[in-house]
C-alpha cells in the first residue's frame, strides 16, 4: 500500500483513534485549517489531552552491534546483533546507519525487521532503499525505532528523547492516533508565558512553560504562547515542531 508524503485528513479525523496501524506511523498529515499531524503509536500508558509528548528514548542496546559483511546495492542487512530482545517489526519505519567513520552509506529507512534476538547476531532488516556501499568486517549497526512508536508524555524539563507533539484526543495504551505537531494547539501551561514568545518543555509531566534563558532554550523550542492563561490551565500555543 502506498501513501503520499503528506496526507490531507479532517479535524473530525484527528480526533480518532485505532487499535491497529492501518496508516504507518510516522505519516505526516495537514488539516483544512493548516494544522499538521502525525500517525503515531502509544506506549503502554493511556495518553491524556493536550500534553507534550516525546519519542521512546534510545537505547544502548541496539547501538554498535555488529552486522554482517555484505556487499554495496542490497535491500536486506542480516547478522544484525542487540543487547535485548526486539520484537518483529519494531523498528518498522524505523533508522538504522553504521557510526563506523569507513562506512559510507546514510542513514537508511527500515521495512520491515525480524526477531532481534539479545545476545544473538540472527536479525535481519529489510531496507527501502538499496545500500550504496558495502558493510565491511569491522562495521557496526546501530537503529532506533520511529519517533512516532511508542511515545510517551514528556516527564520534566529535560526530555529524554524528540519531542514528537502533543496529544489532541485520549489514546489509549498501545493503541493509534494523531499528534498534532504545527499550528494552533491546546496545551498544558506551567508557567508565566508571554504573548508571542517561545515556550519549551517545563518540569510538570507533559506540559509546556516560558524559555527563561538561553541554557533551557536549548532542550528544544516548542512553539510559542498564542495567549496568556494562569499557570497549570490549558490554552494555545503555535506548535513549530514539524
Amino acid at each position: 500500500m502506498s501513501f503520499p508524503n503528506v496526507l490531507n485528513i479532517s479535524l473530525d479525523e484527528t480526533l480518532n483513534t485505532y487499535t491497529a496501524e492501518n496508516i504507518p506511523v510516522g505519516s505526516k498529515a495537514v488539516a483544512e485549517d493548516g494544522t499538521i499531524y502525525r500517525f503515531a503509536e502509544n506506549g503502554g500508558t493511556v495518553l491524556t489531552t493536550g500534553k507534550l509528548l516525546e519519542a521512546v528514548a534510545p537505547s544502548a542496546n541496539y547501538t554498535d552491534r555488529t552486522v554482517a559483511t555484505l556487499a554495496a546495492g542490497v535491500t536486506t542487512l542480516t547478522g544484525i546483533g542487540s543487547g535485548a530482545d526486539g520484537a518483529i517489526n519494531l523498528f518498522k519505519y524505523g533508522y538504522c546507519w553504521s557510526s563506523t567513520a569507513t562506512n559510507l552509506n546514510p542513514i537508511m529507512r527500515i521495512k520491515s525487521n525480524t526477531l532481534i534476538t539479545s545476545g544473538a547476531s540472527t536479525g535481519t532488516f529489510v531496507l527501502y532503499n538499496p545500500t550504496v556501499a558495502a558493510f565491511a568486517a569491522a562495521d557496526t549497526i546501530s537503529y532506533v525505532e520511529n519517533l512516532w512508536r511508542d511515545i510517551v508524555i514528556t516527564t520534566n524539563a529535560t526530555p529524554l528523547a524528540s519531542l514528537v507533539g502533543v496529544s489532541v484526543t485520549p489514546i489509549a495504551a498501545d493503541g493509534y492516533g494523531w499528534v498534532q505537531t504545527g499550528g494552533i494547539c491546546r496545551a498544558l501551561i506551567v508557567g508565566s508565558v508571554v504573548l508571542g514568545c517561545e515556550v519549551i518543555p517545563a518540569a510538570t509531566a507533559g506540559s509546556v512553560g516560558p524559555n527563561d534563558s538561553e541554557t533551557t532554550q536549548l532542550t528544544k523550542i516548542v512553539g510559542y504562547a498564542a495567549t496568556v492563561e494562569a499557570t497549570t490551565e490549558y490554552g494555545p500555543i503555535f506548535l513549530t515542531l514539524d
